[in-house]
């Protein structure tokens, strides 16, 4: 069990660095205002962090071309660490087409992503709502303005670590697994997690196999070396009860620009927001071959493949979207209108058919082995280390 909290732990290390800086609910607090505006501004933001994870899950697999023999298991665990390129840090939000979401002051075209420098704060914001005049024209008019709300959390590295254990199958092949049960984070204490400082349920599971080629081919299986084919998938989910509300008739009245009078407000659909979830997974697979060489205690080991990703987030349930004003004739003054939308934020990030190249080296001291590995992923790179117990 303690394993089994030490890697969940771990493994959403940028989950918990995420709730202290309060980055998930100050992202989802622009869906009111924001809409579709705010999926296309967390898409942007959560980007180089989320594709660099979901890249960092899908490694340190093997350190070693050779398979166990039948039967023969370990155990492996250890951390791998995808770098965020440095390009990734800003995004312009002039690209993204937002309808109701404006920047406004200084550096419009430069707003900070997760992974730039800790406390850089993006431009105001203006918010553009409609208003329906008696007429039925429709006008669309600044209303407010929104302090910063995607600032810099200076996350340029995005780790992921892991336990596995691996069994020695029929012909030289082997495989790899790596699982965990769901937990309640919000259930762990004993000074493990802190209370009430991150939430949520978090699971992992993975599979891998490892087969040796060279013993099929006569004249090859001489050569003084072990290749193999290797393929693995491995998946995170994470699932966190949040709240976002909607309106409440004890911020009404209000007076806005423009001398709008409004005091009252109406939803439009379900006014139930109880069953709101944040949502977040990564998953990748990966194939390709490895080689390596045993000479005494050491194993150098090299590795060409190709590697796929996806990260999602989705915001679940009913949420609130202020969607504009009505004028009330009878009053002379305006109504507040809200939409109930469900599911409203859907994100996805993809990396497909990534060239990875890894060149690593294994250290075996009878049942305790400890490796290392650099390698590539397109034009991004990373390293993998981890420590081994065989039997």
């Amino acid at each position: 069990m303690r394993l089994n909290l030490f890697i969940l732990y771990s493994l959403f290390g940028v989950i918990l660095y995420s709730n202290r800086a309060n980055a998930q609910s100050d992202v989802l607090n622009i869906i009111p205002s924001g809409g579709r505006d705010a999926a296309k501004l967390m898409e942007a933001y959560l980007a180089p962090m989320g594709s660099g994870f979901a890249l960092a899950t899908g490694q340190n697999w093997f350190n070693t071309a050779n398979s166990l023999k039948l039967l023969r298991f370990n155990v492996q665990v250890g951390a791998s660490v995808v770098l965020i390129n440095s390009n990734d840090k800003y995004f312009d939000p002039s690209t993204l087409n937002l309808q109701f979401l404006k920047p406004l002051g200084n550096n419009v075209n430069s707003v900070p992503t997760i992974s730039a420098p800790f406390g850089a704060e993006s431009p105001r914001w203006i918010r553009y709502d409609s208003i329906i005049y008696p007429n039925n024209e429709i006008k669309y008019v600044a209303i407010d303005t929104i302090s910063s709300i995607l600032t810099g959390l200076n996350l340029t590295n995005a780790y992921a670590p892991y336990a596995q254990v691996n069994l020695g199958l029929i012909k030289n092949t082997e495989l790899n697994i790596r699982i965990a049960p769901t937990l309640d984070l919000a259930t762990l204490n004993g000074g493990i997690i802190p209370d009430n400082f991150l939430k949520g349920k978090l699971s992992y599971w993975g599979l891998g196999l490892k087969h040796e080629v060279l013993q099929w081919i006569p004249v090859a299986k001489l050569l003084p070396i072990s290749l193999s084919l290797y393929g693995n998938y491995s998946r995170i989910n994470y699932a966190l009860d949040v709240n976002v509300e909607g309106p409440s008739s004890n911020n009404f009245p209000k007076q806005l620009p423009f001398n709008l009078a409004v005091d009252s407000f109406r939803v439009v659909g379900s006014t139930d927001f109880s069953n709101q979830k944040l949502s977040i997974n990564a998953e990748s697979y990966s194939y390709g071959l490895v080689v390596s060489k045993k000479i005494l205690m050491f194993t150098p080991y090299a590795s060409i493949g190709i590697q796929s990703s996806k990260f999602g987030i989705n915001a679940e349930g009913n949420y609130p979207i202020r969607s504009g004003y009505e004028v009330i004739p009878s009053r002379a003054s305006y109504t507040e209108v809200w939409q109930s939308q469900s599911n409203p934020i859907s994100i996805e990030t993809k990396a497909d058919n990534v060239l990875r190249m890894g060149l690593g080296l294994r250290v075996k001291f009878v049942l305790v082995s400890l490796h290392a590995e650099a390698f590539s992923l397109g034009d991004m790179r990373g390293f993998s280390g981890g420590l081994s117990l065989g039997f």
